[in-house]
């Protein structure tokens, strides 16, 4: 299915740039899905810089494009083409700009406002489902992230890190061991953390790098169970088991807190980047992975179990309801 693609403005309390992509087969009215993008400068295809691409928010919006349903993503605040600063913008100013995109995919005559569903990924499923206790939405998508506070994904990531150390091999794991490295993170992690929340600061630095202290504030004292706790739309939660950012065993919790249709699934062998790997991250290769994975494909059961829930939900229900009338 051939796409047509726009760039557009969605007015928030920035300009934000996005990208609009629309099955060319005209129809009525048709769902339409709002992509929202992880954390750090990443823009609305996942690119951070030349190096550093992952190129997720493209490939999942071309693939869902192809299936027939309109999607949108765009360049956070502060991030490529959009207004803002980066540094200064909080969890709640991306929330607002979340919703604004959510009201601009309703505005829109070639939409259903009925079946807009918003996915994210990552720290996008952290404002999705603040997205989805504010707003009538058709459907919510939440991959590698749901259900987890960022203190809690923070705390797993220092404790990998912790056991990456004690059993790294050669003279490096040796001279970390012998410095009493591993005993280190966490003491180190909480005082950084500590400086950061007893600040009022929207920037500040630590650990001699500049860091959005109200970014980090905003989200230590969310708690995103209580919000999805008022989502009523259906859900769709899939999170890699080789994922070590986002913690895959909190997805059984999922059913205690939301009260509409709910689905999760852990899918073998996918990383945190969505994509398909035989191999586990550590804290050493880590970034370099995060690089390799960049020009792989979307994992493909991810695409089937998508494409499924996506037809069950939507394109099925679409078809009965205008055989009924």
């Amino acid at each position: 299915m051939k796409t047509i693609e726009k760039e557009i403005s969605i007015k928030s309390k920035v300009v934000l740039k996005g990208t609009l992509s629309m099955p060319e087969t005209k129809s009525d009215k048709s769902p339409a899905i709002l992509i929202i993008v992880g954390s750090g400068k990443l823009d609305r295809n996942g690119k951070v810089n030349k190096k550093l691409d992952l190129k997720l928010y493209r490939q999942l919006a071309e693939f869902l494009t192809s299936i027939g349903y309109i999607t949108l993503r765009y360049d956070k605040r502060g991030v490529a083409e959009s207004e803002g600063d980066f540094l200064t913008t909080g969890l709640w100013d991306l929330v607002d700009d979340a919703q604004a995109a959510v009201h601009f995919l309703k505005s829109l005559p070639e939409v259903d406002s009925e079946s807009v569903i918003v996915l994210g990924h990552s720290e996008g499923c952290t404002i999705g489902a603040a997205v989805a206790a504010r707003e009538s939405l058709g459907g919510l998508i939440l991959l590698s992230g749901a259900v987890e506070r960022i203190s809690e994904a923070l705390k797993r990531q220092r404790d990998l890190a912790v056991d990456d150390i004690k059993h790294a091999k050669g003279f490096q794991g040796f001279l970390l061991r012998l410095f009493g490295t591993h005993n280190k993170v966490e003491t180190q992690a909480q005082k950084a953390i500590n400086k950061v929340l007893q600040s009022t600061d929207d920037v500040m630095k630590v650990n001699f790098v500049k860091t959005n202290a109200k970014w980090m504030r905003e989200h230590f004292n969310y708690n995103v169970r209580e919000d999805l706790s008022k989502v009523t739309c259906p859900v769709l939660a899939i999170t890699g088991a080789r994922d070590v950012q986002a913690n895959p065993a909190v997805l059984n919790d999922l059913p205690l807190y939301v009260k509409g249709d709910v689905q999760f699934k852990v899918i073998e062998n996918m990383a945190h980047s969505c994509k398909l790997v035989t191999y586990n991250s550590t804290i050493f290769t880590m970034k370099k992975d995060i690089v390799a994975q960049g020009d792989l494909p979307i994992h493909p059961e991810l695409k089937n179990q998508l494409e499924t829930w996506l037809q069950n939900h939507y394109i099925n229900t679409q078809v009965k309801q205008s055989i009924t009338i």
